[in-house]
């Protein structure tokens, strides 16, 4: 008999679901786990969050309307503090939770370590990040061998997990971004940033927590230079979307003075909050900052819409522009020299970046967009759960055949 009633458009009406989202950032990863809330939640799962109380991804979960529980203290990580952890055991069994979801690497480790007692309860790890550190001494085999699926936004990543964790590639899967195409303002017709074609016009976003400024002095070197040296007749903007309101963010004043002492002020835009794929239809070039993540989503989002991007060399963006083309350039951290380069190199033969962007878009669309993401990870769950309950079976029917040779 199903463990519950699969309808074809709810397939998970009646399972529990638990989200690790322990995390006071805001990035790719948060907006991930909160994606994949939403996928199960539609898809008729009980969906719960395990996160810290008032931070970004609590309140944004709760704009959203799923539930969450507050971890208490610190999340400890080390081995001989993991019997700390003994509430998410208690929560499992509470809860009655059929399917648990993590997203830090460290947080994985005592989760399979306490999952070991719920054999019919799968565990999926999303990885966003290629591993630095190996994960293949002898005490991490019993672990490693209780996750069920490791998802990857792109499929060059798998090499990179096998060797650091040794799992076999059928528990790997390569699911995208789950990106929505960036579409125009309905309201307006064009923002108020754009006030003039006599302009080349760069964004890029802020997560609206960031403490300090230093991070965009590369960037603001970079462009005035660009400022002065000119391209084609044309000046240009910097626009810089924020997920937060500029009011309520801590670097506000210090950035505004920055962008003074800068001589800036004319050429930096500063956007009321808003959801940032609404303005990246009205910029000719998406700058993506150095961020914790080797490939940032809003980035690629910008490619979906048809804009090319300039973003940090990573492995990940390496491998990107590898497999769709020549679509945007990298450039390396902290070099302001090679942004402006790249910049004009760009801008300079815009023409050929849209068309290639315009033949890659349905290949780009199948691998990061948003039908095809929550395609897979519906399949994925349904696979997870069905294997779970297959394997559960056989063991208790070998436990059952080793019974009746025992008696007497």
């Amino acid at each position: 008999m199903s463990i519950f009633q699969e309808k074809p458009s709810k397939p998970f009406v009646g399972l529990n679901f638990l989200y690790m989202g322990l995390s006071n950032r805001w990035g790719s990863e948060e907006r991930t786990i909160l994606k994949d809330c939403e996928v199960s939640q539609k898809a008729g799962a009980n969906v719960h969050l395990y996160t810290y109380k008032d931070s970004v991804i609590d309140l944004r979960a709760k704009e959203l309307g799923i539930k969450r529980i507050y971890h208490q203290g610190k999340f400890v990580t080390k081995f001989y503090k993991w019997h700390k952890l003994r509430r998410l055991k208690g929560l499992i069994t509470e809860l009655k939770i059929n399917v648990v979801h993590c997203y830090d690497i460290k947080v994985l480790w005592p989760l399979c370590l306490y999952l070991r007692q719920f054999p019919e309860v799968p565990l999926l790890f999303s990885l966003g990040n290629d591993l630095k550190t190996y994960y293949r001494d002898f005490w991490y085999r019993p672990l490693v061998e209780r996750v069920d699926q490791i998802l990857l936004p792109m499929p060059e990543m798998v090499e990179n997990v096998w060797g650091h964790i040794g799992v076999p590639p059928r528990k790997i899967e390569s699911v995208g971004l789950g990106l929505a195409v960036p579409v125009k303002n309905p309201i307006e017709e064009r923002p108020p940033f754009r006030f003039t074609d006599k302009r080349w016009y760069l964004g890029t976003n802020l997560n609206g927590i960031e403490t300090n400024t230093h991070f965009l002095d590369t960037i603001f070197h970079a462009f005035r230079v660009l400022i002065e040296r000119g391209l084609e007749g044309k000046s240009y903007t910097f626009t810089l979307c924020n997920e937060r309101n500029w009011s309520e963010c801590v670097l506000t004043d210090e950035l505004r003075r920055q962008v003074k002492d800068w001589g800036l002020e004319e050429h930096v835009a500063f956007v009321e909050e808003s959801d940032v794929g609404l303005h990246q239809p009205y910029i000719d070039l998406w700058l993506g900052l150095v961020r914790r993540e080797d490939l940032e989503d809003y980035a690629v989002q910008a490619l979906l819409g048809g804009k090319p991007v300039l973003i940090p060399r990573t492995a990940s963006s390496m491998e990107l522009f590898r497999g769709f083309g020549v679509i945007g350039e990298t450039y390396l951290k902290g070099d302001s020299r090679e942004i402006r380069e790249k910049v004009e190199t760009i801008l300079g033969n815009i023409g050929t970046y849209e068309k290639n962007l315009h033949k890659s878009h349905e290949f780009l669309l199948s691998s990061y967009g948003a039908k095809s993401y929550q395609n897979i990870m519906i399949s994925t769950y349904k696979k997870v759960l069905k294997r779970r309950k297959r394997l559960l079976k056989a063991k208790r029917s070998r436990n059952k055949l080793l019974s009746r040779r025992n008696s007497p």
